[in-house]
């Protein structure tokens, strides 16, 4: 009957209700016509992932009024994967805001729950994309069936889709040159599509993941040992005015003027010092050993036995290496425990000294 004026507004919807259906009927007939008479299948287009419009970034979380603490944050831009992530139990253990369209976890240096919770959503996320992602890749291969057929038919009405002409205004021979028309088909016909698409961006997100992860951790770690290098600087330098009044040395001399004062005081000390200084290099043969022996005084038999043991692997036995020093029967930790029983307190601030030198 058609829409009529004088008809009511609910017939006339009912009649125009009927004309879409007839024209949505004869639309579908003339494809399933145009399908079998040339086996063009209809072009499909590709559903996006939700994976797709996830990004990774570093940023800043406020922990109270003024303390903002580093997060690894995973953001997008939909409501509907906000609805996802509300209804489908897909957080594992992530932080989320309702509607605020990212999820987060707090940097621990100390262990990797966060990292492994962060990951796992990526997991889940893109568990939920398969369906889509196996869909997309049937659709590529339709579409390219069908992109094959049209050109085929195109080729077989007699269209062709190149000619030879001159390429530019002053060449000189003809080439072979392509109508635009082929690539303009082509933009429209969906066919670029990994069937390895799903995977490639689960693991570029999880890849970020772990970098940004690793990185902010150094970073950390960086920040803690400079900080712990400080503190111990701090208490080193409070130790060594300390130790400075303690010996009569001037508030503006060094460690090692230091080091020099303390086994001065003590001839066994000096004397292990200078063994163990040649253990540890011997490029000049045996001169920090013979140098300690030079200044070591004889007064008692253990003396003259440290004095004939050591001087024997200088003189006598020596083969060019510093080791011999820490293996003879008078090595330098003999020695260094006879300077310890004589004066304890001594040796504890030499050791301290020792400590700082090895910084």
């Amino acid at each position: 009957m058609g829409v009529w004026e004088s008809q009511s507004i609910d017939k006339n919807f009912d009649e125009i209700a009927k004309e879409i259906e007839k024209m949505r009927e004869l639309t579908t007939s003339k494809f399933k016509k145009l399908e079998e008479s040339t086996g063009l299948a209809k072009i499909q287009h590709l559903t996006s992932l939700k994976l797709a419009e996830f990004k990774v970034r570093r940023s800043e979380h406020r922990d109270g009024w003024y303390n903002d603490k580093p997060i690894l944050r995973v953001e997008w831009n939909s409501y509907d994967i906000d609805k996802l992530v509300q209804q489908g139990g897909l957080l594992n253990g992530v932080n989320y805001k309702e509607n605020w369209h990212y999820t987060y976890v707090f940097f621990d240096e100390n262990k990797n729950d966060g990292l492994e919770k962060m990951i796992g959503f990526i997991n889940a996320i893109a568990d939920t994309d398969k369906d889509i992602h196996i869909k997309n890749v049937e659709k590529v291969k339709s579409n390219k069936e069908t992109e094959t057929r049209v050109f085929d038919l195109l080729k077989q009405v007699g269209i062709r889709n190149s000619y030879y002409g001159y390429k530019t205004g002053r060449s000189r021979n003809t080439t072979e040159l392509y109508y635009n028309f082929t690539s303009e088909i082509r933009k429209q016909i969906p066919t670029q599509y990994s069937e390895n698409r799903l995977e490639e961006l689960k693991k570029s997100l999880i890849d970020q993941i772990k970098k940004i992860w690793n990185d902010e951790l150094y970073k950390m770690k960086q920040e803690r040992v400079k900080k712990e290098k400080e503190e111990k600087e701090k208490e080193y330098n409070k130790m060594l005015a300390l130790l400075l009044a303690k010996y009569d040395l001037e508030l503006t001399d060094s460690w090692s003027e230091l080091n020099e004062a303390i086994i001065d005081r003590n001839k066994y000390l000096r004397l292990a010092h200078s063994l163990e200084m040649n253990r540890n290099d011997w490029t000049e043969g045996y001169s920090h050993a013979e140098c300690g022996l030079n200044s070591f005084t004889t007064e008692s038999d253990l003396d003259r036995k440290i004095y004939n043991d050591i001087s024997s692997y200088m003189f006598d036995k020596w083969d060019g290496d510093g080791r011999v020093f820490r293996d003879c029967e008078y090595n330098y930790d003999v020695i260094y425990g006879i300077a310890a029983n004589e004066d304890p307190q001594l040796y504890k601030d030499y050791q301290t000294v020792q400590q700082h030198l090895e910084l």
